[in-house]
């Protein structure tokens, strides 16, 4: 007795747990656009490269599609849905393992549990992972039962041979475009060559109290496109917002007005390349030589730090005819994938000596430090070095 497509769906109900899994693909879309427009409209997105913000409207919008995709597939039994879902996951479970496997080095470095705070944060770092790659793998071994893959058309009987081969063919469409979209997407975030900083233009060039003060970067390099993840850093930390102007030109706009007499120091990241320091002072800045205020001898103990050094020590000798005010130390610091700095007070160590320390206990190899000391009397009169740098080595 023949047996007809009708008699199959009789015996091919849309399984329990394929409904789950289309909910809550459904959940997940709705999920990324609202996280997209939180994002969009908080205060977050002032502080977030243009780059950054390409990377995670781009990975909310793919996601987005493949959700919807899933859900609208698995309701209607469309067996490339099964096929696209199967692909994500395997994309997804590489993606955790390389995650933990990092997270766990990364952790197994420090000496003690102790060192590294709260048990939470172990078990955050340990046990949520391996949940997280369990609950995908048994996804992936439910999606392969019978009668799953028989709701979506595998190993039905040739009586719908039709039936299968139209799905079929549904299948290598949606295969092809999936192709497609990874060859746009590969050709899309690879960079085109080796970045490269070629200029940089601040305006006003010399700037008064409460001007909006815009830094130009010209930047070669990147991929089509997120463009060049680029960063404007004074005193080790974001001070401007970024919006590209021009193919290979980035504006950052600092995101306050200066006072008169305010002088900073900056850099430019872009990629893995960090530009030169550059100067930027507001109005009249008091650098006379009434009260002869000087910084000399400045000393880096050890001259060349290692990752075992657990700080770096700098001292030098300030001088001035009155009452020194303060005596600063600014740094900033720049490794593989991320940054930092800080500033703090020198303290006065007899002789005209002034002493602080950076702390690089947990730095990485390669990690490149700048830094740079500043002065101020009792007259407004001020001094500063020039800016000072050291790489870690193994």
């Amino acid at each position: 007795m023949p047996i007809s497509i009708s008699n199959v769906m009789l015996f091919s109900k849309r399984p329990l747990g394929v409904t789950i899994l289309a909910l809550l693909a459904f959940g997940g879309a709705i999920a990324c656009v609202y996280s997209l427009i939180a994002l969009l409209s908080s205060d977050m997105a002032l502080y977030m490269t243009t780059y950054q913000m390409r990377i995670i409207g781009i990975t909310d919008i793919i996601m987005t599609l493949i959700a919807l995709s899933v859900a609208y597939g698995f309701f209607k039994r469309l067996r490339w849905s099964w096929f696209l879902y199967m692909f994500t996951l395997v994309i997804v479970t590489i993606l955790h393992v390389y995650e933990y496997l990092s997270s766990f080095w990364a952790l197994s470095s420090y000496p003690s549990p102790g060192e590294i705070g709260m048990l939470s944060y172990i078990i955050v770092m340990y046990l949520f992972p391996v949940v997280n790659i369990a609950i995908l793998g048994l996804i992936s071994i439910y999606l392969t039962r019978p009668h799953v893959k028989t709701y979506f058309g595998f190993g039905q009987p040739g009586d719908i041979s039709a039936a299968v081969k139209e799905n079929k063919r549904k299948s290598v469409s949606t295969v092809a475009v999936l192709v497609i979209i990874t060859g746009l997407c590969i050709w899309g975030f690879t960079p085109s060559g080796d970045i490269t900083i070629i200029n940089v233009t601040q305006t006003p060039e010399n700037p008064e109290s409460g001007d909006a003060i815009t830094v130009i970067a010209e930047i070669a390099g990147g991929s089509p496109f997120l463009g060049v993840s680029a960063s404007l850093y004074c005193s080790g930390r974001m001070a401007g917002t970024v919006t590209s102007v021009d193919k290979n030109k980035y504006s950052f706009t600092f995101a306050y007005p200066f006072e008169d007499g305010t002088e900073k120091w900056y850099m430019i990241r872009a990629g893995d390349k960090i530009s030169e320091v550059y100067i930027l002072q507001v109005g009249h800045v008091e650098r006379s030589n009434i009260t002869s205020l000087a910084i000399t001898d400045v000393i880096q103990t050890p001259e060349q730090p290692a990752t075992a050094t657990s700080s770096v020590d700098i001292s030098a000798k300030v001088t001035s005819n009155v009452t020194i005010s303060e005596v600063t130390l600014e740094h900033m610091r720049f490794y593989e994938h991320g940054r930092g700095g800080g500033y703090g007070s020198m303290q006065p160590d007899g002789n005209a000596t002034y002493e602080d320390s950076i702390c690089t206990e947990f730095y990485e190899s390669g990690t490149q430090v700048f830094y740079r000391i500043s002065a101020k009397d009792e007259s407004g009169n001020t001094a500063v070095t020039q800016v000072h740098s050291f790489t870690l080595t193994p």
